[in-house]
């Protein structure tokens, strides 16, 4: 039997009783200067599988540049895990934050998105994360914002074990109809909210939002 995460996990404890406001925020290139899922499975290879990892990377990078959709490689990305013990993943990115987390400057967090979300969180807003990546890559960052709520990409587990597979990839159209779930949950007003994106493919979701900012790409 298949185990899947909601769309929907680390929510703040904001009232269901009338509206709330939200910064609605994709991470990668937006918010860290580094790809999460990327540097979290080198991480995952060391040394002794690095040759491996930077081979399985390129491989998609270069689909990426034959034009295979994001949403295709994303899936893919996560064949790394198959067989792997969600707890152990887990932990693993316990470790990859405290890693981070003892070498800050190599592991940035972007300007303008990072004081921005200080700003919305000091407000009172809900901080959202809307992003590909997935729980256990993103330690560090909700360690940063402990409030953060997380839209994201989910891989099933059968038995504690990821197959290898995911539920939808969360790009593009995928984001604008998680934030729509997410605002119509929590009964958010994206009217008067916030979205900020790095990439075309962000658009979809920043558009549903009052204020959107789309900032200069970082290669990542």
């Amino acid at each position: 039997m298949e185990e899947s995460g909601s769309p929907i996990t680390g929510q703040s404890s904001g009232s269901r009783r009338g509206t709330s406001q939200a910064a609605y925020t994709d991470i990668d290139g937006t918010v860290t200067a580094y790809n999460t899922i990327f540097e979290f499975l080198r991480f995952d290879a060391g040394n002794s599988r690095k040759a491996e990892a930077e081979d399985f990377l390129g491989g998609l990078r270069a689909a990426a540049g034959n034009g295979v959709p994001r949403s295709v490689t994303n899936a893919r990305y996560f064949s790394w895990w198959r067989g792997r013990s969600v707890s152990e993943v887990q932990e693993l990115g316990e470790r990859w934050a405290d890693f981070q987390a003892a070498s800050p400057d190599g592991w940035a967090f972007l300007e303008p998105v990072a004081s921005l979300l200080d700003k919305h969180t000091a407000e009172g807003r809900r901080i959202v994360a809307v992003t590909a990546s997935f729980e256990p890559a993103l330690i560090r960052v909700r360690r940063r914002w402990p409030h953060l709520e997380l839209l994201c990409t989910f891989p099933t587990a059968a038995n504690g074990i990821y197959t290898g597979d995911i539920g939808e990839a969360l790009v593009a159209d995928a984001k604008a109809r998680a934030v729509a779930a997410h605002a119509a949950a929590f009964l958010v007003d994206l009217s008067g909210s916030f979205a900020y994106g790095d990439h075309s493919s962000d658009l979809p979701f920043m558009a549903l939002a009052g204020e959107s900012l789309l900032v200069t790409p970082v290669k990542v």
